[in-house]
């Protein structure tokens, strides 16, 4: 297995020190399965002030020394390390509330969710794989390491992790895991809503988004009450939709947009989506079905909303079967013709110059906007002013 070299250097300086230092979890599944590794994590034989004191000279931060987790930066890399442990009761089904260091890997590796994620390597030892998790890989299938039950009342937030990773490599839940994820969603309930939604979005980003999401119906109404409402044919409609994006933007608002709008939004703020999420939804759910008579009138769009909302707006339509290529066009286009006042070449100042007041002002910038978007006048001062001077005393 590849290991990074500012990986081989952490795993050589704990060598150096008499401890033992593995890469462990998604790293070693992601590598295993041909894919590059996001990040890195480090599973360490000794205590957290031992890991510490291996990398004195280095910068280390200790970022969670309570549950064994060290940051060491190397070459300008953040390198986790996590001390081998067992962990003590869970009473919030997502930490424990104590944890005890233990020099055994395989304490460690029991303890972890699936079995493609209990893996461990080093140079030294080669492939530590302690609960079939290679086997599993290769017939792409995820199983809880240990009691399935177990697993998910520790830490209910493993059951949205396995849609996750469902949807992303396209495995299969096994049985008894199936069933575990089905018995224990209502444990979902308890786990804040800004874990919740990040793993709905990871789970609406993957290529199995739309098998997950009409398989595990009832795990996703746990997450997104509002759903409830929906009968069986208008929620499959819904995911399928959904899962077709590969996004997780458009993705959550082809999935609630059965809903509206407004209902749509709320679920957003209750899962404490921030706020370009949030409005991205709605403006989805709310401009769907706008109709563009002239690219003009498209134009005025982008420049009222913004070029990236429309543009994500004419992906969400075009999945629908809905023609956005005048939408398309006038976002792609060079900013020659404009699609906002603040765009034109004149403004109230020029207005008022040539008499206007008050309300006066605005409409006749409007009215030049109109113009100018369509094509029918130049967006330069003179033609510009020529125009409204037109309008004024209408010629």
């Amino acid at each position: 297995m590849y290991l990074p070299p500012y990986i081989q250097t952490a795993l050589e300086i704990l060598k150096q020190h008499g401890a033992s230092g593995y890469a462990v979890g998604g790293c070693v599944r992601d590598a295993l399965l041909g894919l590059t590794p996001h990040d890195y994590d480090i599973a360490v034989s000794v205590p957290p002030e031992e890991t510490m004191a291996c990398f004195a000279g280095y910068r280390v931060i200790g970022t969670g020394l309570k549950h064994g987790t060290v940051t060491v930066v190397l070459d300008g890399h953040n390198v986790e390390m996590t001390s081998f442990r067992t962990d003590g009761e869970y009473t919030d089904l997502r930490r424990p509330e104590h944890v005890r260091f233990t020099p055994d890997l395989a304490e460690d590796l029991s303890r972890r969710d699936f079995t493609v994620n209990a893996m461990a390597y080093s140079p030294d030892a080669g492939l530590v794989d302690l609960f079939g998790g290679q086997e599993d890989l290769k017939n792409r299938v995820l199983r809880c390491v240990g009691e399935p039950d177990r697993r998910f009342n520790e830490d209910a937030l493993r059951i949205l992790r396995a849609l996750r990773f469902a949807s992303v490599l396209g495995f299969a839940v096994e049985p008894e895991t199936d069933l575990s994820v089905r018995r224990n969603a209502g444990n979902l309930t308890f786990i804040s809503a800004e874990r919740k939604l990040t793993e709905l979005r990871g789970l609406l980003k993957g290529v199995y988004a739309k098998d997950v999401l009409l398989r595990y119906r009832d795990v996703i109404n746990v997450c997104i009450p509002a759903l409830q409402t929906l009968n069986a044919e208008e929620y499959a409609a819904a995911a399928a939709a959904a899962g077709g994006f590969g996004d997780d933007t458009t993705g959550f608002a082809a999935l609630t947009f059965p809903l509206g709008a407004d209902v749509a939004e709320n679920a957003c703020r209750d899962l404490k989506a921030d706020n370009k999420f949030r409005t991205a939804v709605r403006f989805c759910t709310e401009h769907r079905d706008d109709k563009f008579a002239t690219p003009g009138a498209a134009r005025r769009f982008a420049g009222a909303n913004g070029k990236e909302k429309c543009l994500l707006l004419a992906r969400f339509r075009t999945a629908y079967g809905i023609d956005s290529t005048l939408l398309t066009d006038v976002c792609r286009e060079a900013d020659v013709l404009p699609g906002s006042i603040a765009q034109l070449s004149v403004g109230g100042r020029e207005m008022a110059a040539l008499g206007l007041r008050g309300p006066e002002i605005g409409e006749a910038l409007e009215y030049l906007l109109a113009l100018a978007a369509d094509g029918a006048v130049p967006n330069e001062p003179a033609a510009l002013l020529k125009a409204a001077k037109d309008k004024k005393t209408g010629a």
